[in-house]
């Protein structure tokens, strides 16, 4: 199975091309330019890297959020641009999963943080069962206290809310906190690649038409100070 995977969740930008489990090709970009300049180039040069061409590609995964609003809306504009015409297999995966699949042989608890500004961090919390993570909470929106509250024993912390918030989770839990190595605190395109292979061999699909992005943020895409003490469930919302 040959899979496009795109990802735009955060400031960096990530292309990759696997077959099965096997990485093909990849491409990453701390971007200073919009995604939306970068992505058809990079979409190029992976697949041409990779020898093959988008009517190769069984399917296209995509990171659907939570992260950078702006990103997420131009991945998944350029993923239906791609698959409608050509009828392609499409598969969203949130980013809190790929960052947690950075860790693939983590022994402790994994909770991936991403800064989602006004003193709130995206986050969620799992357990790693056979080099794919198990997620126990649900994708939370909330104050980085409120998630830490939930940490009851060792945990990885990894991602952009790390470098934000660090002083405050290891004040707040103490010596149950590690980290994971800056370089694995964004998402990948090569683990996102992986999640898609996975979900795709576990029977899941999406229609690319109703695919939108996991922004936990209420009923639309601004956000607003009164709504710092959300705790959201991690459902897909579309913005209006």
């Amino acid at each position: 199975m040959l899979i496009l995977a795109i990802e735009t969740s955060t400031q960096q930008l990530g292309v990759a091309v696997a077959d099965g489990d096997r990485l093909v090709s990849s491409y990453a970009l701390l971007a200073e330019n919009p995604h939306a300049v970068e992505l058809p180039d990079a979409v190029t040069r992976v697949l041409k890297a990779a020898r093959t061409t988008l009517g190769q590609v069984d399917a296209i995964a995509v990171d659907i959020g939570p992260g950078s609003f702006t990103g997420l809306r131009i991945g998944l504009a350029f993923v239906k641009a791609l698959a409608f015409p050509m009828k392609k297999t499409v598969v969203g995966v949130p980013s809190l999963d790929v960052l947690a699949a950075n860790l693939p042989f983590a022994s402790r608890q994994v909770c991936p943080l991403l800064d989602a500004k006004q003193q709130n961090v995206y986050g969620a919390l799992y357990r790693v069962d056979e080099n794919s993570p198990r997620r126990q909470t649900d994708y939370l929106l909330a104050p980085v206290e409120e998630l830490l509250s939930q940490i009851k024993e060792p945990t990885i912390f990894l991602g952009d809310g790390c470098a934000r918030y660090r002083e405050q989770i290891v004040a707040r839990v103490g010596a149950l906190a590690s980290f994971a190595a800056p370089e694995l605190w964004l998402p990948k395109a090569e683990t996102l690649a992986r999640l898609g292979v996975e979900r795709l061999c576990c029977g899941q699909r999406d229609d690319p038409a109703g695919l939108v992005p996991m922004y936990l943020y209420p009923q639309d895409a601004s956000i607003n100070p009164r709504i710092r003490q959300t705790v959201a469930a991690g459902k897909p919302v579309a913005a209006s």
